[in-house]
């Protein structure tokens, strides 16, 4: 089995550029089977103290050279099964799958690492079905208390959107997700956490953007701004995942302030980029002046999660004169009942959420989603199966037209 590492080891390798051929006596490979089913390769050229290490485990391929290099390469694929009986208007092709239909909703290739200092730290995103770059960014991270960034990537601004779709609770997002969030922009970000392991124990964000969405410039300059804080009551920064698969033996969790403002021609944004939300058309540079606000909760103790957003969206119409607001949010809850009941799988998590939307300038009825559903954990949140029933009321604001939905995913990163 060793030489089969080997060979891989040697192949990836090549594939990168490196050379390990070498003359006799010049170079060797090491092979190493970890305790936690990782393996681990070790290049080393006599003639050259410096080493090549290759690892592969939870992140995929970890490759590190010289211990100034290190590149970490991982695959994920979501197969999922979606049943309704009304597809939606407002329909988002990251998120919503047509009706009766088997999809590759997700297939995503991950690289990053660092580059000369451990601080000096990269992320690329490249999704395949839609054959969009979405993450491109850049870490400056020597200091833990002030950090810099830059380059393109989802904003912090709501929680629910910034956890990546691989490490969700049910199988998308809520039906306020996409009302609300800001998702990948281009900008800068100043960013860190303070007083780790005091009560005081927080986390912050400060950024601007081009506030024109994914791969988009600033033509008016006008950009988008917004801050989060963020205060770690259980004294660190927690994981930013859905479920407590590590049934945390002491309470972990947050709660969440953010703040943003935008002025531009869309009202709402996805992957896609900017568009508009129902009541609303595309608009024309700076004419929707928009002013976000968001309140957030997280915990999770042994084997029980609890999150929520409550979020608040101003929209000034500034060509037509018109003010509205939309409020919004969740509440979702996970548990794994084999705490309390033995006879129940430890892998199996069962969960339960509801969403609202309300527009009443422009609305006389609320969006309403009550949703059910189960988790099979094989391997966290690297391997599970999720199934989910949900049932939407007064879908896309329009009194009476609810839907019924099933959804099944797979969802699997390597």
């Amino acid at each position: 089995m060793k030489i089969l590492y080997a060979i891989i080891a040697i192949l990836t390798l090549s594939f990168f550029g490196i050379d390990v051929s070498a003359q006799k006596d010049s170079s060797f490979i090491n092979v190493l089977r970890n305790r936690d089913d990782s393996v681990s390769f070790s290049v080393t050229k006599k003639d050259n103290p410096s080493n090549i290490n290759m690892s592969y485990g939870s992140k995929g391929w970890v490759m590190e050279f010289d211990k100034k290099f290190m590149m970490r390469v991982q695959w994920r694929l979501q197969f999922r099964f979606e049943s309704q009986s009304k597809t939606p208007l407002f329909f988002i092709p990251e998120e919503d799958a047509l009706d009766g239909s088997f999809n590759v909703q997700r297939a995503r290739l991950k690289v990053g690492g660092y580059a000369y200092k451990s601080y000096y730290k990269y992320y690329l995103e490249y999704d395949f079905p839609s054959a969009y770059l979405l993450n491109w960014e850049f870490t400056f991270a020597r200091l833990k208390y002030i950090q810099f960034k830059l380059g393109q990537w989802k904003i912090k601004y709501n929680t629910e959107r910034f956890i990546s779709s691989g490490k969700q609770q049910f199988v998308e997002r809520s039906v306020s997700n996409r009302y609300f969030t800001f998702d990948r922009q281009i900008g800068i970000e100043l960013l860190g956490d303070l007083f780790d392991g005091k009560i005081g124990s927080s986390s912050y964000n400060l950024g601007l953007f081009n506030g024109n969405g994914r791969m988009a410039q600033n033509n008016d300059g006008k950009f988008l701004w917004f801050a989060r804080y963020q205060w770690n009551f259980s004294r660190h920064p927690m994981k930013m995942s859905y479920c407590d698969i590590d049934r945390v033996k002491k309470v972990q969790g947050f709660i969440a302030l953010n703040y943003a403002h935008n002025r531009s021609a869309f009202t709402r944004f996805s992957s896609d980029g900017g568009g508009e939300l129902p009541g609303y058309s595309l608009g024309e540079e700076q004419q929707y002046k928009i002013n976000q606000y968001n309140v957030e909760f997280m915990l999770k103790y042994r084997g029980l999660s609890l999150t929520t957003e409550n979020h608040i969206k101003g929209i000034d119409d500034t060509v037509d004169d018109l003010q509205s607001q939309i409020h919004g949010g969740y509440f979702m809850a996970g548990y794994f009942f084999s705490e309390v009941l033995k006879f129940m799988p430890k892998p199996l998590e069962v969960i339960a959420r509801y969403a609202y939307v309300s527009n009443p300038k422009l609305f006389s009825d609320n969006i309403n989603e009550y949703g059910i559903g189960l988790n099979w954990f094989f391997k966290g949140h690297l391997s599970k199966l999720t199934a989910d029933f949900s049932y939407v009321e007064n879908q896309d604001f329009v009194g009476d037209e609810d839907n019924f939905r099933f959804r099944i995913q797979w969802d699997v990163s390597f």
